[in-house]
């Protein structure tokens, strides 16, 4: 009888497979008997199971279950940390710490190499049953895995976490510094292509996903800023460079060329400048010459129509520089004993053209620099390439346009000049064409109209003064990184708007919005540049009627313009350095008062703009002759 019971104890301990389990039985397992820490909790591992239709779905829903227990073990450790705590609540608000914060980092967490390294092979022990539900006659796999997971292991991975997320940290701040250090224009590309992958790592919730999107379009809207500068250095050579808020930027692309009249049209750089030769035996100087140079930059263009001439005589040339490398815009270079004057460029090269042989001294100077003197001797025929470089220093540069002005720079006569002649008495231009005249800004350290103190242009995103100003005092300069501007919270043309006039002295214009008259969304007329053409723009449908005219080099200019109002239409006439150039027609908008007048900026359609300006003028219901605008340009001059 004990013999007959022990055989039934045996077979029993080995019929375990096949007995039944509340509604289904196991037909097969891995192991005699279930495995003591199934179900269980033990530590230093982790007890993970699944069921499923077959052994493989099983085995791998345990594997991403393994995975995440892991994850939420490192983002609930993390949580539990309170300085951690305090800090995500202090960049995230009112936003919920617990839940959510957890939620992100276990995310984040299940994509760091160690999870991705997690394997069962890695696992200590593992049981699996193969189930039948006699009910429904289906089959169901159940698999379970005992991993080893030890609070070394657990810390390790938490440095791990924390280790990327610094990266990720260095790697906004590297987009942030990096705005400053652009040098060409595949950098942009980099840093928006670096700002796409990160914000992957990142949730909508976190505080740096907004931050890094915000980078990203920063960037992208360098591509809009940036401006070509040309200067023709001799017969069949322009010298070519692109700037980036006053800094010459390079890039690796080729640029498309096309021309009116030159042939054989070919670029490359030469350092930091691109030079662009051509054969122009097909060009005439009687003809407007010239080629259009355009770069690819993102989803956008940066054009510009280079003139030139084919018949030059390029004396003296060359660059001005920083002890960096870096051009000087703006330097006046003065030729002793001819007394002949030049200014550099924005990509700091300078020309003298028809200069007799002989020897000269040239003097050059530029506020917040050393003055220079340089011997040079002009060869008849031949071009002579004088590259300059002054030294900063260090005295206060201009400031924002706050309304304090700094004092402008005391110029040294270099020794054995002669003594400078005595001034001579100018005309009042605030009482040359008065009648009319409803503003004028001198821009001489403050925003205040001439003819009323207490209407000041507001300053928007810092614009600044400069003493490279047309009068002798000094200049607002707008900067189109910035999207600076000032904006004249009064309506300073009166309602109905049926004629005004605008006239300004402005230098280094770049293509842009330059002026308009504003209210709400009306629309209102604006001045602009487009393509290197003045036009007159609408401020809300956006369309542009562009003047004709030579081209405009990076000079001081006196510009005006008038508009006067005939039925459905505006008349708009524009005046370059005294003289009328083009007259068009544009449609008129609707009968709606001003509310403001603004001076540079972006605006709906346009880009904002890069120039310095001087001595704005505007006219209530007034158009003014030709006599009259040539008047105000000579008391100007």
């Amino acid at each position: 009888m004990n013999i007959i019971r022990k055989s039934i104890t045996l077979l029993a301990a080995i019929a375990i497979p096949v007995l039944m389990f509340g509604q289904y039985k196991v037909e097969e397992a891995s192991d005699r008997r279930i495995p003591g820490w199934v179900n269980s909790v033990e530590r230093g591992y982790l007890i993970v199971s699944e069921k499923a239709d077959d052994i493989e779905t099983a085995r791998n829903m345990v594997l991403q279950k393994l995975k995440a227990q892991i994850a939420q073990s490192v983002a609930t450790k993390i949580v539990s940390e309170t300085e951690l705590q305090q800090s995500y609540t202090q960049s995230n608000g009112t936003y919920s710490i617990d839940k959510n914060l957890e939620s992100s980092i276990a995310t984040k967490t299940a994509n760091l190499p160690f999870i991705s390294s997690i394997t069962l092979s890695k696992a200590e022990d593992s049981y699996w049953e193969k189930r039948y539900f006699k009910k429904d006659k289906s089959y169901e796999y159940f698999f379970a895995v005992k991993y080893p997971f030890s609070d070394t292991e657990l810390a390790r991975l938490i440095d791990e976490y924390q280790e990327h997320e610094s990266k990720l940290n260095s790697r906004i701040a590297k987009l942030e510094a990096g705005l400053d250090m652009i040098e060409s224009i595949e950098d942009i590309d980099r840093a928006i292509a670096d700002a796409r992958t990160l914000l992957t790592e990142f949730t909508e919730e976190d505080p740096r996903y907004a931050k890094v999107q915000s980078l990203s379009s920063t960037y992208r809207s360098l591509y809009k800023n940036i401006t070509i500068s040309y200067t023709q250095k001799k017969k069949g050579e322009i010298s070519v460079t692109l700037e980036l808020g006053g800094k010459t930027i390079v890039t690796g692309r080729k640029p498309v060329l096309k021309s009116n009249c030159a042939t054989a049209i070919t670029a490359s750089y030469d350092g930091s400048i691109m030079i662009v030769r051509y054969n122009d035996e097909g060009c005439y100087d009687e003809d407007e010459n010239y080629i259009e140079i355009r770069f690819n930059a993102g989803n956008n263009s940066i054009t510009e129509r280079m003139y030139f001439r084919s018949s030059v005589n390029i004396s003296l040339t060359g660059i001005v520089s920083d002890e960096y490398g870096r051009p000087v815009p703006y330097a006046k270079l003065t030729l002793v004993p001819s007394g002949k004057t030049s200014v550099s460029g924005r990509n700091g090269v300078y020309t003298y053209n028809d200069i007799a042989a002989g020897d000269y001294n040239m003097q050059v100077m530029k506020r917040g620099y050393y003055t220079e003197t340089l011997p040079v001797y002009v060869v008849d025929g031949n071009t002579i390439t004088t590259d300059v470089t002054l030294r900063e220093d260090g005295s206060l540069k201009a400031g924002p346009a706050t309304g304090t002005a700094a004092a402008p720079m005391q110029e040294e006569p270099t020794p054995g000049d002669p003594a400078p002649a005595a001034a001579e008495p100018r005309k009042d231009p605030l009482n040359t064409v008065r009648a009319g005249l409803a503003a004028y800004f001198r821009f001489n350290g403050n925003t205040s109209n001439e003819l009323d103190p207490y209407f000041i242009g507001v300053p928007v995103n810092s614009p600044t003064f400069t003493d490279d100003s047309k009068d002798g005092t000094q200049a607002v300069s707008l900067n189109s990184i910035n999207e600076s501007q000032l904006s004249f919270p009064k309506a300073i043309i009166s309602f109905p708007m049926s004629s005004f006039s605008v006239t300004f002295w402005a230098k280094g214009i770049s293509d842009g919005h330059i002026w308009s008259c504003t209210n709400g969304d009306n629309n209102m007329p604006s001045l602009v540049m487009k393509d290197g053409r003045l036009a007159i723009g609408m401020q809300l449908s956006g369309s542009v009627n562009s003047f004709t005219h030579p081209a405009i080099d990076q000079e001081w200019h006196f510009i005006a313009v008038t508009l006067s109002k005939e039925g459905h239409k505006y008349f708009a006439k524009l005046y370059l350095d005294g003289f009328l150039v083009d007259a068009i027609s544009t449609y008129s908008p609707p009968s709606f008062n001003p509310t403001k007048f603004l001076l540079g900026g972006a605006s709906k359609y346009m880009n904002a703009i890069g120039m310095t300006v001087d001595n704005l003028r505007i006219y209530n219901a007034r158009e003014l002759s030709d006599k009259e605008i040539r008047m105000i340009y000579e008391s100007e001059l």
